[in-house]
């Protein structure tokens, strides 16, 4: 059964990112943590609690390790790659840059290694974060024990701070580096403990443990990390060095919450705004807005000219969401399909989208 309020949450992710590419210089001083930030966070927390339950589901329903494997990663190919390829595609032929100079960095998946060496940020650089994990973390679950898989999960947040102390000690930049995987394993851990914490007798998202007592505890704690987090950020502001060593941790703690509470389902006036069908709609494309909306201004700039930002705006959002409509409905879920096909998809398992 689809966790359809995690269509939502993907939403307002999204938007923050959006937010962030799109409000100005005056919104992103101002907004707490910074609304890129508070996105992309979340989108990480919530795939490590998604990949893990799919993960262990297709590995204990299978049998066959191989087999598991093979259908998680043609899956993930199906889902991600074509859209991703054919973004990057169109980058190229029509001159957008820095994509069409250094595309090979990007089709990749290197282009949080590229940024790591001096270059300029883009949106792509997550999705080389969340490929990258795909790549690292079946193989840690495949080859752990399942007791140990908690203590090797919490390891990867100490493998974070030693390479962020690392990077700190050495004097290298920490803007730079800070979207190399291992930087924000803490993120995506906080998800694989929600999963791991949810899963039981070989099935994932069962949610018994979350006793009304658990559930005051942390809320208090999500929100206590959250509001310690806004402190820093108010007080240090962005660049701080307790910023950079805490935030992902801190605000992870409460995109853990939100996943959770999202998977469960939000009950009363929040549980209204989780179930509302447009919002959910918005986040099953989200993959694809998330690829087009960062270049979107360029490729409208690039046909139309400079353009005041009162009439700039509408247009590209416009062009955004049309683009990516057409593309779910006549690209990526005709793609999609195919996973039935090209997946021996083990009994039983479900699909985290």
């Amino acid at each position: 059964m689809r966790m359809v309020q995690l269509d939502t949450l993907r939403t307002f992710a999204l938007g923050s990112v959006m937010v962030e590419h799109y409000g100005g210089a005056w919104i992103n001083q101002h907004f707490p943590i910074g609304a890129g930030t508070l996105g992309v966070g979340c989108f990480f927390t919530l795939s490590g609690f998604l990949i893990t339950g799919i993960l262990l589901e297709s590995l204990d329903s299978a049998g066959d390790k191989a087999a598991a494997f093979r259908s998680f990663y043609v899956r993930r190919f199906l889902r991600l790659v074509p859209a991703f390829y054919a973004v990057i595609f169109v980058l190229v032929l029509i001159g957008i840059e820095p994509i069409a100079s250094t595309w090979p960095w990007h089709a990749a998946y290197l282009t949080n290694v590229w940024i790591a060496l001096g270059n300029p940020s883009n949106v792509f650089w997550s999705l080389a974060v969340e490929e990258q994990f795909y790549l690292l973390w079946p193989l840690v679950i495949v080859f752990t024990p399942r007791r140990y898989l908690p203590a090797a999960t919490v390891g990867l947040i100490l493998v974070s701070i030693a390479c962020k102390s690392v990077v700190y000690l050495l004097g290298y930049s920490l803007t730079d580096v800070r979207g190399l995987l291992p930087m924000n394993f803490e993120l995506l851990a906080l998800g694989c403990l929600l999963a791991l914490a949810s899963y039981r007798d070989g099935k994932p998202n069962n949610f018994e443990w979350y006793t009304p007592r658990i559930a005051a505890i942390f809320t208090v704690v999500a929100f206590g990390c959250f509001g310690f987090a806004v402190w820093s950020w108010m007080l240090y502001g962005e660049g701080s060095v307790l910023r950079y060593f805490t935030n992902n941790l801190l605000c992870g703690v409460l995109f853990a919450w939100l996943v959770l509470n999202a998977a469960i389902g939000f009950k009363g006036p929040v549980g209204s705004i989780f179930n509302w069908r447009p919002l959910q709609y918005i986040g099953q494309i989200s993959y694809g807005l998330y690829l087009v909306h960062n270049w979107m201004p360029k490729i409208v700039e690039k046909y139309l000219g400079d353009l005041p930002k009162i009439e700039l705006g509408p247009i590209v959002i416009a062009a955004t969401f049309a683009f990516c409509i057409l593309s779910w409905h006549f690209f990526e879920k005709p793609i999609l399909r195919l996973r039935t096909v090209l997946a021996a998809k083990p009994a039983g398992a479900r699909d985290g989208g």
